[in-house]
């Protein structure tokens, strides 16, 4: 529910990486599934169901300068990543994404006259995506 009308936006975000809170970070996406098998018997419509592997996933975009404090991506044990949503009510929404690998990484930006140079950082959420 939005506070005096104010719904979140960028500035309402904080995300932390293995504990530290980055400061340069330009987005970030993540998302969760979880298999469903319907189960058929008699007739055409499903008789019940079966549930089968979670996956998670999601990209975070940083400033070169905030990916080189990050150490190498590929060398970190599993981590959580914090993302918190406060609008300055005192109340805070947050996804906890839990053991965290980054998986893949693309460096952008790379040309004459650019603005900011870029990293994309592909992870697997390996433990879920906890809310509090």
């Amino acid at each position: 529910m939005p506070i005096n009308g104010r719904y979140y936006d960028w500035e309402h975000i904080t995300i932390q990486v293995n504990g530290a809170t980055l400061a340069d970070v330009l987005s970030i996406e993540y998302e969760d599934s979880e298999k469903v098998n319907a189960i058929y018997g008699r007739g055409r419509t499903p008789r019940g169901y079966t549930k089968g592997n979670y996956e998670g996933s999601g990209k975070l975009t940083l400033l070169r300068e905030e990916y080189e404090r990050l150490g190498d991506p590929f060398g970190m044990p599993p981590f959580d990543i914090v993302v918190s949503y406060a609008k300055g009510d005192g109340g805070t929404s947050t996804d906890t994404l839990k053991e965290c690998l980054f998986t893949k990484r693309s460096f952008g930006g790379i040309e004459q006259d650019t603005e900011r140079i870029t990293v994309e950082l592909e992870f697997t959420i390996l433990g879920g995506i906890e809310r509090s």
